[in-house]
């Protein structure tokens, strides 16, 4: 049974007004004033949920494929974070990358996970390309680039934490909210 789209583009509404609301909260926490290097440390930062994810993988082979789902949410909440500061109007996007590709189902987890961090590359890749850090290429990508990477990013997280966490959904509605509560003040981090 499928969700009717009045639901399914107001729950992606909802989802991606929580991703927005998560992004000024981290604008302020970081307090960088640049939007490129702001980028920059937003796609960065993705890799540290990547090295993440590798550990849980490599811990999830007891069987626990819910810890590894959770690492995989972290991830997607980052990438959502990066591609919100690239392009606040990315909400179809992002929304679309979450569904998952039904052709990743019998793939090993590991290859999907190898997957995950080819597109990470290719988003790294892309952001030295928009700017001008590479002298010898230039700036040879735009920004419409970049978006098509970081949820490149998105839905290889996705089929991944689709193919280990059986309450996929679940879990990460219940990352997204918590990180959200914290976003606006309800939960303080120590």
């Amino acid at each position: 049974m499928s969700t009717p789209p009045s639901t399914a583009d107001a729950a992606g509404t909802r989802v991606w007004q929580q991703i927005i609301s998560i992004r000024r909260w981290v604008d302020k926490e970081e307090r960088i004033d640049d939007s490129l290097e702001a980028l920059t440390t937003r796609v960065l930062e993705i890799g540290e949920y990547y090295s993440e994810t590798c550990e849980a993988l490599l811990a999830a082979n007891t069987g626990d494929g819910h810890e590894l789902g959770k690492a995989l949410c972290d991830l997607i909440l980052a990438a959502g974070v990066a591609l919100c500061t690239a392009d606040r109007e990315a909400q179809e996007a992002f929304v679309d990358s979450l569904a998952w590709d039904e052709h990743t189902g019998n793939e090993p987890i590991g290859r999907l996970v190898i997957k995950l961090g080819q597109e990470h590359v290719a988003a790294c890749q892309a952001v030295v390309r928009v700017s001008t850090y590479s002298p010898r290429k230039g700036a040879d990508r735009t920004m419409d680039d970049l978006v098509a990477k970081l949820c490149a990013v998105v839905r290889a997280a996705a089929a991944a934490m689709y193919r280990v966490d059986s309450a996929a959904e679940a879990t990460f509605t219940d990352t997204l909210e918590l990180a959200y509560n914290r976003s606006i003040g309800v939960v303080r981090l120590v």
